[in-house]
């Protein structure tokens, strides 16, 4: 569990790199991975994705101006499949099986890896990875992503 901590603290620390001290505010409460495997997809989607896609999922969070790559408005992902949600994309996307072109190579985290090893229980549960839990967490995710969708 302090494996993920400490990822997720270099991720951000990259993230902000080459900003000003307080120049971005990501998080003013620090978010217990522990309470991650409890949320729904809108909680988690504003702790974990928002700092870069931003509340309403248009790609302007408050970390957006400090990424190597412009981050995908989330919006329009149904306009940009034909009218059709592609769920299945997105999931994988998050999950970290497809590479978004948009993400590059170091682009967005894939929760998938650390996903796995949250879920609700004893604290012991999560020492063993549960890949049968982290795509339902992909899968509450991109769910919620497509209530962004503009029509």
């Amino acid at each position: 569990m302090k494996l993920l901590q400490a990822i997720v603290v270099a991720w951000v620390t990259i993230l902000c790199a080459g900003t000003t001290f307080g120049e971005v505010v990501i998080r003013e409460v620090q978010l217990e991975w522990e309470k991650v495997a409890k949320l729904d997809g809108d909680v988690v989607f504003n702790n974990l994705c928002a700092v870069c896609h931003g509340a309403g999922g248009k790609g302007d969070g408050p970390a957006a101006s400090a990424l190597k790559n412009t981050a995908p408005d989330l919006t329009v992902l149904a306009t940009n499949n034909d009218g059709v949600y592609p769920h299945k994309h997105v999931k994988n996307v998050i999950f970290g099986r497809d590479r978004d072109v948009a993400h590059g190579t170091s682009g967005m985290p894939y929760w998938g890896e650390h996903f796995m090893y949250l879920r609700p229980g004893p604290p012991v549960l999560n020492e063993v990875p549960n890949r049968n839990y982290a795509w339902e967490r992909a899968n509450t995710l991109s769910a919620y992503v497509e209530t962004l969708q503009i029509n």
